[in-house]
Order: C-alpha cells, then sequence, then structure tokens
C-alpha cells in the first residue's frame, strides 16, 4: 500500500515533466488513485501537493464534489417527494449528473492550459454518480490537467472506487504509475 509521501513523490514526478498542448483530452486526466483508508490524510497534505504543482511552475485549483450533493437535491423541485419516497432518487440523477459536469465545466472554463484542476470528494459520489462518467463528460473541456482524487485502487488500466464497484477502464494516467 502507497503512503502519502509515496503519492506526493510520485505526483511531483508527474507534474514536472512537460505538458504538451496537443495532448488528447482523456490523457490530460490525472488519476491519484489510494487506498481510501488515507482520503482524509491525502485531504489534509493537499498544501503539499499544491507546493509541487506551483514549483513546476502550474496553476492550482481545488474543487470539492461532496459540496455539490446536498445543495442541488434541497433545491429540487422534487425534495420533498424524494424525503416520502426515496427509492424515486435514481429517475433524477441523470439532472444531477449533468449538474456536477456542468459545475466542472465552469470551472475548467476559468483556468487555462497551465493550470490543475484537482477534484476531492469523488468517494461522496458513489451510490450516485460514476466518476468514470463525469471524467468522459467533462474531458473535452480540459485545457490544462484535472487531477481526479481516487480513493479506490486501479489494476491493469480498470478504476475501483471505494474497491466496490466493478472496474472501470479509462484511459487516464494513473498516480502512481
Amino acid at each position: 500500500m502507497a503512503t502519502v509521501d509515496d503519492l506526493l513523490f510520485h505526483f511531483r514526478r508527474q507534474v514536472a515533466l512537460p505538458w504538451r498542448a496537443d495532448t488528447p483530452p482523456e490523457y490530460r486526466v490525472w488519476i491519484l488513485h489510494y487506498d481510501k483508508v488515507l482520503d482524509r490524510r491525502v485531504q489534509a497534505r493537499l498544501p503539499e501537493f499544491e507546493d509541487a504543482a506551483r514549483r513546476a511552475d502550474h496553476g492550482w485549483s481545488v474543487m470539492g464534489l461532496a459540496p455539490l450533493v446536498a445543495p442541488w437535491l434541497a433545491n429540487h423541485e422534487l425534495f420533498e417527494g424524494l424525503v416520502n419516497q426515496p427509492d424515486e432518487l435514481p429517475s433524477i440523477l441523470p439532472e444531477f449528473e449533468d449538474h456536477v459536469a456542468g459545475q466542472i465545466r465552469a470551472r475548467l472554463d476559468q483556468l487555462g492550459q497551465n493550470d490543475l484542476l484537482v477534484l476531492t470528494g469523488a468517494g461522496a459520489m458513489f451510490g450516485l454518480l460514476r466518476v468514470s462518467q463525469i471524467v468522459q463528460d467533462v474531458a473535452g473541456s480540459i485545457r490544462g490537467r484535472l487531477l481526479v482524487l481516487f480513493p479506490g485502487r486501479h489494476n491493469d488500466g480498470a478504476y475501483r472506487l471505494l474497491d466496490a464497484r466493478d472496474g472501470w477502464s479509462y484511459r487516464a494516467i494513473p498516480i502512481p504509475a
């Protein structure tokens, strides 16, 4: 199992590599995968990751996915009905996916080719949305790089969020490789 120090080492190596402008969108996505028990430690040490990015002359912006859930749900026109019939929640999840992807795209639009957007809180999407689909939805909007903090596993190109869901393959750059 990788430690946070190991993750920092691998991130420093990745962020120091030259960023080519002609890199296909799916390879502009970096997935920092780690054991789910390390999630809070990784989040607590984000300033060290930011320092590494800035030392490599890249911009840094963080966006939490977890804070998107409750306000969207609470403001949904069907919220009162969902309180009484929570099994109807899946019917509005495509709208939520559009909302999350739209929020990420809006943030990406504010950033340049030399900037890194870091997505935290992927675990909060578990059971609601597939992180893989969100990444695919926003990949075309990435001008710099998108770093997804991913509490889960990576084996042979497949990612498993929180070790519980069927794996999904994606062409993103895994960190550690």
